[in-house]
């Protein structure tokens, strides 16, 4: 046992292979992030952010000037700033943001949300918007991993089987006499 102690670690408090790992820092921001990103200008007003989190059923808009996310507003800014009498967006957003890149890995930014307390991570290449990563999509990207996982460790134990049963058979009274 001590020779596959080495072949575990200890991720959310729970022992996972060590091959988790390797593929959870092989997946990039760029394969699982949102493309199709709701933005605003910081001159907009509070209802028009309102309307426009309600038509797209978005939770939060990232503030561009010039393709550039100089900030985060999320239904929480905006229930604030309605009830502070707040009229514009650039009074209710949240300039506090993490950017990250496309070719950021997936341990990088599932370790800054736990850690950071950050939901929402605009994608940035080239100074320009191309994406946006929130915690739906960690969780969906997670979902899709533990399907593969599932797949592959089905495929392993099915070869296994196939083996074992060959071998048993192979040294078997029975497959001594067809291999013989």
């Amino acid at each position: 046992m001590p020779l596959l102690k080495n072949h575990w670690i200890t991720l959310r408090k729970r022992q996972v292979p060590v091959i988790v790992k390797v593929i959870f820092d092989m997946i990039k921001i760029r394969s699982i992030m949102t493309r199709n990103v709701i933005t605003i200008s910081q001159g907009s007003t509070v209802k028009e952010a309102a309307q426009l989190m309600s038509s797209k059923s978005v939770s939060s808009l990232v503030v561009v000037e010039n393709s550039k996310p100089v900030a985060i507003v999320s239904e929480n800014d905006i229930i604030k700033g309605i009830i502070s009498n707040k009229k514009s967006v650039k009074d209710v957003m949240s300039g506090e943001f993490m950017s990250i890149s496309p070719s950021a890995k997936f341990s990088e930014i599932n370790n800054s949300m736990r850690n950071g307390k950050i939901k929402r991570f605009p994608v940035v290449e080239n100074d320009r918007l191309v994406g946006l990563i929130t915690e739906t999509d960690i969780i969906q990207a997670t979902r899709d991993f533990t399907r593969f996982h599932q797949i592959v460790q089905e495929v392993i134990l099915a070869v296994f089987g196939f083996a074992t049963a060959f071998f048993l058979f192979y040294f078997s009274p029975i497959g001594a006499s067809v291999f013989g």
